[in-house]
């Protein structure tokens, strides 16, 4: 017997989560295709910040399309529980973008007196604020709006709201063999049998490039590996999340420190190193010296996927009937998660999509390498 869906998802990401969300809630008949289990890669491994200040200097579309995914969250939030009963753990605790150095300083500064919803502290405030950061810094930008989620929770969350809205999520799926078959749908190979989609949907990170190749596009999507670890505070708290360069300390609700991320090029293996959880150690208690009294936890790694220049393909084929890609969301899959499902079922109703996010996030962009 045939089964027939009008989206077949290819990937059970939290990006391909959220697409499935967007499109089953508008009445889509979805089935995701996950290799292993859900929310299984880059989604398990992330922090859950949702912070755009900390990703760009510059108030371009890329940071608006990210204020706009943060905003959403709050109604995702209680809809979510609502509908599954899941809690994905949102709460508004805050950021510091802390500044080491007079130079760093004077450029928060500069951010502070031009963008809404940032705060520059000196380093008193700052310390008054957070007593147990080092006292080796000039200050910090505050951003009280920034939050987090939970990110296991979230995708826990977005596949049961799938499985009510009458979509299908199929672990243990990897999409082996995918073709057009031409003029009415796509085929996918998965689990042991084929799957027929009228439309396609290509959610699949890191592995993105590879699932491009088989339906003859060329978008490469490469792996920046990023190790993180967490630890219990021994006589000591965290209540913001704190963010220096590429180092940030995450408070979660039990109580427990987030420290990440190291970030490696073009590393295929998710395991965590003792290079890289030394140099989070070293980072962190540069920032936070009584860190180093915490009991260790846990390490564990994940494979972010990126494009050249650092941000997600999402797109609709223009020459491929019924193509859709969401991927390559490199260190910020949770933070752009909302705002990219809702431009997907966009792009596959044919409702209006910003152009501007049309022509950053498109196939035929001109990218250029980020340093």
């Amino acid at each position: 017997m045939r089964t027939f869906y009008d989206a077949g998802i290819v990937g059970g990401g939290v990006i391909g989560l959220m697409s499935a969300y967007f499109l089953s809630k508008a009445g889509i008949k979805v089935a995701v295709f996950e290799k292993g289990k859900i929310g299984c890669g880059a989604s398990s491994a992330a922090a859950g910040m949702l912070g755009a200040h900390t990703e760009t200097e510059r108030a371009d579309a890329f940071f608006r399309f990210a204020e706009e995914s943060a905003s959403l969250y709050p109604g995702l939030s209680a809809g979510l529980l609502e509908e599954t009963g899941i809690d994905i753990q949102l709460v508004y605790n805050g950021m510091l973008k802390l500044a080491m150095t007079a130079e760093e300083a004077a450029s928060l500064r500069d951010r502070a007196g031009k963008e809404p919803d940032v705060e520059w502290l000196s380093r008193d405030s700052v310390l008054k604020k957070e007593s147990n950061l080092t006292e080796d810094l000039q200050g910090g930008l505050f951003i009280a709006k920034d939050g987090q989620v939970s990110p296991s929770a979230l995708c826990r969350a977005l596949a049961r709201a799938v499985q009510i809205n009458g979509g299908t999520i199929l672990e243990g799926a990897a999409a082996g063999r995918i073709q057009r078959a031409e003029p009415s749908h796509y085929e996918v190979s998965a689990a042991g049998e084929t799957h027929y989609c009228e439309a396609l949907v290509i959610t699949g990170g890191t592995w993105s490039g590879q699932l491009f190749g088989e339906v003859g596009i060329s978008a490469p999507v490469h792996p920046v590996k990023g190790e993180c670890l967490s630890i219990m505070p021994d006589g000591f708290r965290l209540a913001s999340t704190v963010f220096h360069e590429s180092c940030y300390l995450v408070p979660k609700s039990d109580g427990s420190i987030i420290i990440g991320a190291t970030m490696e090029e073009g590393n295929w293996r998710a395991e965590p190193t003792i290079q890289g959880m030394s140099s989070l150690m070293e980072k962190a208690v540069s920032i936070m010296p009584c860190i180093k009294k915490g009991v260790f936890q846990k390490a564990w790694a994940g494979l972010r996927p990126a494009a050249s220049d650092a941000k997600p393909y999402i797109f609709k084929h223009e020459g491929m009937k019924n193509l859709y890609a969401a991927t390559g969301h490199y260190r910020n899959g949770i933070l752009l998660a909302p705002k990219t499902g809702e431009m997907v079922r966009d792009l596959f109703l044919n409702r209006p999509v910003k152009e501007e996010y049309e022509r950053e996030f498109g196939l035929n962009r001109r990218t250029e390498v980020k340093s």
